[in-house]
């Protein structure tokens, strides 16, 4: 499936350059109502996770104030060309105003995008109040844009135009397709089996309800059935929920239902089924940090995931996984201020339980959570309930756990280990090293003599130098960072891809790295403040007010980003917006994070 669409952005968030550099249709007929297709489907679900996220568009560019791009799709059309058609305005955000649809081009999916004149603008006369959420799918010589046009809530317009160009578009003749409520839009079209399917956001009622992913199908992308429901919310309410930005696709014989925003603006939640028509909250496979997540399909056959919205500078994307592994979710930890006891937050408001007793550090990732004990620095893995421990190593100068594995640097610092499966058992996999650092992209040690960085390549006694020295490092899924020894600048080393093996200056100055599945995020020791790394070199985006907030550690998990806030044990979570945090309160002298 070539069309993939974008979904609602955020407000203007500053965009910093940190100055950094480092060593290193068939017939037209009325259908009934919706019709699941019959079959066996599944095979073995998945998780899903995604890599680093880039800014690929930003439609503020060259333009006098920032824009902003939401619900979009992407469309590839018979010459080669990408397209990009989405919502988008002028920075801050003002969705009930947003009249028309961006428009680009890029010969690659990647870019460089090329930005053009508006693809369609609102028509009061067709009832239209706005425009949201482009979708966009090719059938013989045509293309059908489906978006959600207003005007009433409670019986909100879901229209159509086509254009056999994708420059000029005219809207259906007849009018909208079908009105529904509170608020249906963001419409997706798929094809399954023999027939049309479309996926929208609405409530249980029109005047609202439970938020659900509601679907109809077609045979000639005209005439709907009367709607079915694909995924219920036990939340309610009218309008924005946590059911937007619906997106569906099957890999290896599974269907794979994306939605969002969950729980904060930047979050998708990703739910798998054999059925195409039926998902549930308990199959939760996968969350991302993305909001209109779409997922598109490359020429070579990769394929990534976007994410857009206000506040977020363009468009982003990241390379997307399936893995044959069991999805264990985001976890936050701490320690109680006195390391009386390891807590954790409960994912909801502010309520935290204690798990643990006494312990001097905390280590989290994939392969779960971990904890040194005060008396001996003995290593003990957290088996999922309270009070449940069991050791698995004894000292450490240094751990370090990625999504599958941990690690253990002697205290001599004269060898490294790694934990053969879940038992005591280790094995020895290195020489000496000054420290560990471990994530997504592998595993890589320092040299305790020449501070040299070298990364493992899977076979005991393997590795391979890949530059150095620095003064830290951070792993994020698809590279290692390294910040400079005089701390001045912050560069990148790709595992695969373009530029692989090479190091490339991509920002300034800064205090400490964080990595993880969310990204590479570092301080600002001009203000103390935190960045995100956009993926272009020497452009971050700020994620606090300058000179604000200061905090005493950050943690990066696969999906957010967590600060302990400065001179206090309370732990805030970052919502994907410019300066905006949640207080989940906890008791904290140190924060890890998994999943």
């Amino acid at each position: 499936m070539s069309h993939r669409h974008l979904r609602r952005l955020l407000a203007a968030p500053t965009i910093v350059a940190l100055a950094l550099t480092f060593l290193v249709a068939a017939g037209v007929r009325p259908t009934a109502a919706a019709q699941a297709p019959t079959g066996p489907r599944q095979a073995a679900i998945e998780s899903v996770t995604a890599g680093d996220f880039a800014d690929v568009y930003d439609p503020g560019a060259g333009e006098s104030q920032p824009w902003y791009i939401n619900d979009h799709t992407f469309i590839r059309d018979d010459s080669g060309t990408w397209h990009l058609f989405g919502i988008t305005h002028a920075e801050p955000a003002d969705p009930q105003n947003e009249v028309e649809f961006a428009h680009a081009t890029a010969p690659s999916l990647h870019g460089p995008w090329t930005k053009h004149a508006p693809a369609l603008t609102v028509d009061s006369s067709y009832g239209e109040s706005h425009l949201w959420a482009p979708d966009v799918v090719h059938v013989g010589s045509t293309y059908y844009m489906f978006y959600a046009g207003g005007g009433d809530p409670t019986s909100s317009e879901i229209n159509l135009a086509t254009s056999t160009d994708l420059y000029t578009w005219t809207r259906l003749p007849s009018g909208p397709l079908f009105n529904e409520g509170y608020e249906a839009r963001d419409p997706m079209v798929a094809r399954v089996d023999h027939q049309w399917v479309m996926y929208y956001t609405a409530t249980s009622a029109p005047s609202g309800g439970n938020h659900v992913v509601a679907y109809r199908t077609s045979d000639d992308l005209i005439h709907w059935s009367d709607r079915g429901i694909a995924f219920s919310d036990p939340s309610t309410g009218t309008a924005a929920g946590n059911t937007e930005s619906p997106y569906v696709v099957e890999h290896d014989g599974t269907w794979y239902l994306f939605i969002g925003p969950r729980p904060g603006y930047v979050g998708t939640d990703v739910f798998a089924s054999a059925d195409p028509f039926q998902f549930t909250s308990d199959n939760l496979v996968g969350h991302l940090p993305a909001h209109a997540a779409e997922v598109v399909q490359d020429t070579d056959g990769s394929t990534w995931v976007s994410s857009a919205g206000w506040s977020r500078g363009g468009v982003w994307l990241a390379r997307l996984h399936w893995t044959l592994r069991p999805y264990v979710g985001d976890h936050l930890y701490a320690l109680a201020p006195d390391h009386s006891g390891v807590w954790a937050w409960s994912a909801s408001g502010t309520v935290w339980s204690q798990i643990g007793g006494p312990a001097t550090a905390l280590y989290a990732g994939g392969a779960g959570l971990f904890a040194t004990d005060p008396t001996d620095g003995s290593l003990h893995e957290y088996l999922g309930s309270p009070n449940a421990w069991t050791t698995v190593s004894d000292s450490g100068a240094e751990f370090a756990v990625d999504s599958t594995s941990l690690y253990r640097l002697s205290p001599d610092r004269s060898a490294v280990y790694q934990r053969s499966g879940n038992g005591t058992e280790w094995t020895r996999i290195g020489g000496p090293a000054e420290h560990i650092y471990a994530g997504g992209a592998g595993l890589v040690a320092t040299s305790p003599t020449t501070g040299e960085i070298s990364r493992y390549d899977g076979t005991p006694g393997s590795w391979t130098a890949i530059g150095g020295p620095g003064s830290t490092y951070a792993v994020t899924d698809d590279h290692v960072y390294g910040l400079s020894r005089d701390g001045r600048t912050v560069s990148e080393w790709a595992a695969s891809g373009s530029g692989a093996g090479s190091w490339t200056v991509v920002g300034g100055a800064a205090t400490a790295l964080y990595g993880g599945g969310a990204g590479l995020f570092a301080t600002s020791p001009a203000n103390g403040g935190i960045y995100q790394y956009t993926g272009q070199p020497g452009v971050w985006k700020a994620l606090t007010e300058s000179g604000g907030a200061y905090a005493d550690g950050y943690a990066v998990n696969g999906a957010r980003l967590y600060r302990l806030a400065a001179g206090s044990s309370s732990v805030d979570v970052y919502n994907g917006l410019y300066d905006q945090w949640t207080t989940v309160g906890g008791p904290g002298a140190a924060i890890a994070a998994s999943g």
